[in-house]
């Protein structure tokens, strides 16, 4: 086990909310881990619940501080934690990966997880980030969800969740390692090198309508930079443009 704190719950309605109220309660440290057996209201991005089989998936939030990163370094802590939660899934199931911007990870054109960062900030400092992750693990229905799946439908490997959660927790740490010490625009180069669609002629969906373009890696505060017919470069925030696949 790595340097974190483990609580285990039985159920929540959601693991980053449980953490976010212990923070404000001031009973939250760095490294504290809650993992929750059966998640009852998860989140994901824009507020999209994530759905999540009981006893079949893994969801646990965790809380941590990173005194040295600055809020125009925040896309950083995004790039550190999908690049360990990558390595560590690519290590134990063999397969290829890909990160969906900002921080879907797919196999394939599947979502298999997703990661749902909250920063605390105080000025232009980190109080702390509450980092959620949901990985589809041993489910093997997903009604509804046609672009769902998990990684025992992916390869035929049922995998022991709580082995699942120590090896990403040992790549995380890694990650934050480099984070804290190292140029964080390398994390975004092997972000980039992962992204799916890169380089692809790609048909997107802004406010407006549908048009073509190619994504040709991300900005330093993680806009995803989209080049156009014109051969014109825009930088869309989370929320802006979607990817039609």
């Amino acid at each position: 086990m790595t340097n974190f704190n483990m609580i285990k719950l039985d159920a929540t309605a959601s693991s980053n909310d449980w953490l976010k109220n212990r923070f404000f309660s001031g009973d939250c440290s760095d490294g504290d881990v809650v993992w929750v057996k059966n998640q009852t209201h998860g989140r994901g991005q824009m507020n999209k619940i994530w759905q999540s089989e009981p006893q079949k998936n893994l969801t646990f939030s965790l809380f941590k501080v990173f005194p040295k990163l600055t809020v125009k370094n925040a896309f950083a802590i995004n790039c550190a934690v999908t690049l360990g939660v990558v390595k560590a899934l690519g290590e134990i199931y063999k397969i290829d990966l890909k990160l969906k911007w900002p921080n879907d990870i797919l196999s394939g054109e599947n979502k298999i997880g997703g990661i749902l960062i909250e920063n605390i900030i105080k000025k232009d400092r980190f109080s702390g980030s509450i980092i959620g992750i949901g990985i589809n693990i041993n489910q093997e229905l997903f009604e509804g969800l046609p672009r769902a799946s998990s990684l025992f439908l992916k390869t035929g490997y049922k995998a022991e969740i709580s082995d699942v959660l120590n090896r990403i927790l040992k790549h995380l740490e890694i990650f934050f390692n480099k984070l804290s010490n190292d140029d964080p625009s390398e994390l975004k180069r092997q972000y980039e090198a992962l992204l799916f669609q890169r380089g692809k002629p790609t048909t997107f969906k802004d406010t407006n309508k549908k048009f073509l373009g190619v994504i040709k890696g991300v900005t330093e505060s993680g806009l995803l930079k989209v080049q156009k017919k014109s051969g014109e470069i825009f930088d869309y925030p989370h929320g802006a443009i979607e990817i039609i696949f």
